[in-house]
């Protein structure tokens, strides 16, 4: 079985690192975001923080605090950042704010930011830094509006969050919202050019802004730029309350050639459209949009979807939470959507003005304005694993439960947004059996009271429909296994008049639990039977339900975390599950690393590792394939 697991290792990293096209995705078959509330850390005090990874590998964090524009940085693989460089301090009876960051393609790092003269007027600024940020110079005003500029039939004159691209060609755009100029307490979103570089190094600016979306008698605001990748275009993210219901994520398109000269994106035109699909949440301000290397692309929001479940109020801004939803490549259809940072769970505590930034082939990180927390509201960060559906190994028949070696088959799905507790899942087959492996770790294990029903108890559940339906309903004939973690099982099958429960004797499921304080492993066999029927296609819709039982001031909280939020039951929870022959092994290792060999292990996730037994070797550059 040994020898298995390593071939199976061994191929997966070739194929996990090898170029793969952009594909559509759907709930079947699509990525997923898993957050990892192990990773979860207070990064600093202050507001509005962004993270950029530098064409020097470094992090780069900028954020205001006090008013002041900062800077942090780090290196890949290191969970605290240095300590804060100023990169621009206000002048009496101004304040700094909405700071963002962009490497040009020289290396020049330009840093925006938002000044608010207390009741005179509002700038957008930037300053530049060509050694990686240590220092900034050459300080620009690029837009300016003062209070004397302001007119009563106007409305107001505030701009905001300025952000920006830079195209193929080397144009520089920065875009903003602003209230100058249109009426009543509308909003639009405005964009400046700048096409040359002066003898300093600093850009130089078109005079003329560019009006480039507008919805009459509404508020366009908070723009998120982002250039496509393959030529597909600009786009930029909006909150839009325009589509009715309050504020949403909108998207705001322009094709390259085009490059906003064919005029203002206005509510009605083909080049805006909202970005979260029918059927999904969709409320919620402050977006913000990236596109990760594989084509997908990722929006953020704030959101006070389930805030009535867990006791947050609905009008409070600061008890909003983060989602997350996946789009395609084209920056539409976003849906499977996902909650960050699940200690925001008490209703006291929300997080705000959400950035995401992809850090590594497998790992997304998202930055939140924390509120409410008892002791480090501020700045925090929490990474999120890209998730891809589950395949299932085959091992040879008559292999045992209490044989197989889990380790190297763990894939990286992560269960659980809603509590401190996570799951991730490993599975298997042979011609006798399915098997499956849940490893959890729970701050707090506990079992349900005298008497109470299984499920009252912390433990898994796996549904699985072999006919590899997907729909908001459970199908007729899914079957759905339980165990926790006092041993405790039902297994119940869905017949036209609901869930039924099977005899064991029909099942013969065989389990084994191990538990510690704050972990424990749940194994699973499953016979292929009449109960279980081994799919002719090799592939099955599953999903993975954790079960989680705490107490919150004092009283019993029952928490059934999903792939995707709390709905249970629904078509974004289901996914595909592929069974698959083992692969052949690679016999010799292709490198041999030495102590001072400038090189880095990677793991099937694209992760550091300290094993490299489990990974892969990177050598100037190059992916060498090792034992």
């Amino acid at each position: 079985m040994k020898n298995i697991a390593r071939s199976i290792t061994t191929i997966c990293l070739l194929l996990t690192f090898a170029a793969l096209p952009a594909l559509a995705q759907d709930y079947r078959t699509g990525i997923r975001i898993g957050w990892d509330y192990r990773t979860q850390r207070f990064v600093s005090g202050g507001a509005y923080g962004r993270l950029k990874v530098l064409s020097n590998g470094l992090e780069a964090f900028v954020y205001d605090e006090g008013g002041t524009c900062k800077i942090r940085l780090r290196r890949s693989g290191v969970s605290s950042f240095a300590s804060a460089i100023t990169v621009a301090t206000p002048p009496s009876g101004s304040g700094y704010t909405n700071c963002e960051l962009l490497e040009l393609a020289d290396g020049t790092l330009m840093y925006a930011y938002n000044e608010r003269i207390n009741g005179t007027g509002v700038k957008i600024k930037v300053k530049y830094s060509v050694n990686g940020g240590r220092t900034w110079r050459d300080e620009q005003t690029v837009y300016e509006v003062r209070e004397s500029d302001f007119l009563a039939d106007e409305g107001y004159y505030g701009i905001w969050e300025p952000a920006m691209i830079q195209l193929p060609n080397g144009e520089v755009q920065l875009y903003f919202a602003s209230e100058y100029l249109v009426p009543g307490h509308d909003q639009k979103i405005v964009m400046l050019r700048s096409l040359t570089v002066s003898e300093s190094g600093a850009r130089v600016w078109e005079a003329q802004a560019v009006d480039v979306s507008y919805t009459v008698g509404y508020r366009d605001g908070m723009p998120v730029p982002l250039v496509l990748r393959d030529g597909k275009g600009i786009v930029f993210a909006i909150e839009d309350d325009g589509f009715g219901g309050g504020f949403q994520p909108g998207i705001i398109y322009s094709s390259m050639t085009d490059n906003w000269t064919s005029g203002i994106r206005y509510g009605d035109s083909r080049n805006r459209w909202r970005a979260i699909i029918d059927g999904e949440p969709r409320g919620g301000g402050a977006p913000y949009i990236i596109q990760l290397t594989s084509g997908e692309t990722l929006i953020s929001t704030q959101t006070n979807y389930f805030n009535d479940q867990r006791g947050a109020p609905l009008d409070d801004m600061y008890k909003n939470r983060p989602f997350v939803y996946i789009g395609d490549a084209d920056a539409r259809n976003f849906s499977r959507y996902s909650i960050p940072f699940p200690f925001i769970d008490e209703p006291n505590q929300g997080g705000v003005w959400n950035a995401l930034c992809q850090t590594n082939d497998s790992t997304v990180v998202c930055v939140s304005d924390v509120h409410g927390h008892p002791t480090q509201s501020g700045l925090w960060i929490v990474d999120g694993h890209i998730m891809h559906p589950l395949t299932a190994y085959s091992i040879p028949a008559g292999t045992a439960l209490e044989g197989i070696e889990w380790a190297p088959l763990m894939s990286d799905i992560i269960v659980g947004a809603q509590t401190q507790a996570q799951m991730r899942v490993a599975s298997c087959w042979s011609t006798d059996s399915l098997f499956l492996h849940f490893v959890v770790n729970d701050r707090t294990l506990r079992s349900g009271s005298n008497g109470a029903p299984v499920w009252d108890t912390d433990g898994v559940e796996f549904y699985c429909d072999m006919y590899n339906r997907m729909t908001d309903n459970v199908p007729t004939n899914a079957v759905k296994y339980l165990v926790n973690i006092d041993g405790g099982t039902l297994v119940t099958r869905m017949a036209a008049q609901g869930w039924t429960d099977v005899d064991p004797s029909l099942h013969q499921m065989h389990h084994i639990v191990t538990r510690s304080d704050t972990h424990y492993t749940i194994d699973m066999a499953l016979p292929w039977g009449n109960l279980l029927r081994r799919p002719t296609s090799k592939k099955f819709a599953a999903y993975f339900k954790l079960h989680n039982n705490d107490l919150h001031g004092g009283k019993e909280c029952i928490h059934h975390e999903v792939l995707s939020g709390v709905d249970e039951g629904r078509v974004r929870t289901w996914w595909q599950v592929t069974m698959d022959s083992a692969p052949d092994a690679i016999e010799a290792p292709r490198f041999e690393p030495t102590a001072d060999s400038s090189a880095a292990f990677y793991n099937l996730q694209g992760l550091p590792t300290r094993f490299p037994s489990r990974g892969i070797y990177i050598v100037d550059g190059k992916k060498v394939a090792i034992k």
